[in-house]
């Protein structure tokens, strides 16, 4: 019993790391895929993945807990719990987001989004009953999501290695996520059933996240020849879009590579890109406003000539 109490945080983690991340669990800018490998000329960077072999070996261990364990918890969830409920659970795990999110409004001297959010709070705690409710939004306030991963990447801070533990993130981003438990002020409140309601809390959320962004994740594993370098290269793409506020330059972002050709996806078809995707967390909670599209436009692709089908005599 003590062992099956001990695998419900586990696999809070588990979902967590998945849906949560910054790839994911936000709305992100929409970037074009098409565009696999720099131009010509374009000389890559360093390999952004030089723990590939350990990052591939876990990355099989989680699709396994995935499919027989997680992703049936959240879609019965989804099904069971009525919608009223999820959107006010919803809302109410965003609402004790918002003084991490405001911290680091103040950090990247966004002093305009860090009224934003302090008015969020304010109002969503009171008037929405201690975030059930989101009325701020009705009245102009729109949810942004900050991170210190994404002030550290604001500052220059490279990436460093991309690394999949219990879901896709860079070092810059696992050190970020730290220092945002550490400037959560739950972290350090003392309270009668504290732990009973951190668990609930990352259980309820991570299954609600993992329902939400069960369509996404279904159409990457459908459109892939390899699940695990598209998930790695959305990540990187989106992180990238973030963090600038949705200007990309293609040619700036890392090279894995030429994708062998002729490989039949999941769809069917012989070496078709994935579709650009956009992954909403819980509800779009993490969706930033006002995220400009990326600038860079892919390169039309060459029509195909048939070939001249002449009937033989």
């Amino acid at each position: 019993m003590r062992r099956a109490l001990l695998s419900i945080p586990a696999a809070a983690i588990l979902l967590c790391g998945l849906v949560q991340s910054p790839a994911l669990a936000q709305t992100p800018a929409v970037v074009d895929q098409t565009v696999a490998v720099p131009p010509a000329g374009v000389t890559p960077g360093p390999n952004p993945d030089p723990w590939e072999p350990f990052n591939r070996a876990v990355f099989s261990v989680f699709q396994g807990a995935d499919r027989v364990a997680l992703r049936p918890a959240a879609i019965f969830y989804s099904r069971a719990t009525p919608k009223p409920l999820q959107v006010g659970l919803r809302n109410a795990f965003r609402n004790l987001h918002e003084p991490i999110v405001f911290v680091n409004d103040v950090f990247q001297a966004r002093f305009n989004n860090a009224g934003v959010t302090l008015g969020r709070l304010a109002l969503n705690s009171t008037v929405g009953f201690a975030g059930l409710f989101d009325p701020a939004t009705g009245a102009g306030l729109p949810y942004h999501n900050n991170g210190f991963g994404t002030t550290l990447g604001r500052y220059g801070v490279p990436p460093g290695p991309y690394l999949f533990g219990a879901g896709p993130t860079d070092v810059r981003d696992a050190i970020g996520s730290g220092v945002d438990i550490l400037t959560d002020p739950l972290t350090w409140i003392n309270f009668h059933g504290r732990l009973g309601f951190g668990v609930s809390r990352g259980v309820v959320s991570a299954l609600d996240d993992r329902a939400e962004a069960d369509p996404q994740l279904k159409a990457l594993s459908a459109m892939s020849t390899d699940e695990y370098a598209s998930l790695r290269s959305l990540y990187l793409q989106n992180r990238a879009a973030e963090i600038t506020g949705g200007q990309v330059n293609v040619n700036d972002l890392p090279s894995f590579g030429d994708e062998p050709a002729g490989l039949p996806n999941r769809a069917g078809t012989p070496g078709a890109p994935p579709a650009a995707l956009t992954t909403p967390g819980a509800g779009d909670s993490g969706a930033l406003p006002s995220m400009a599209a990326p600038t860079t436009t892919p390169a039309p692709s060459p029509t195909a000539t048939p070939p001249s089908s002449t009937p033989h005599p």
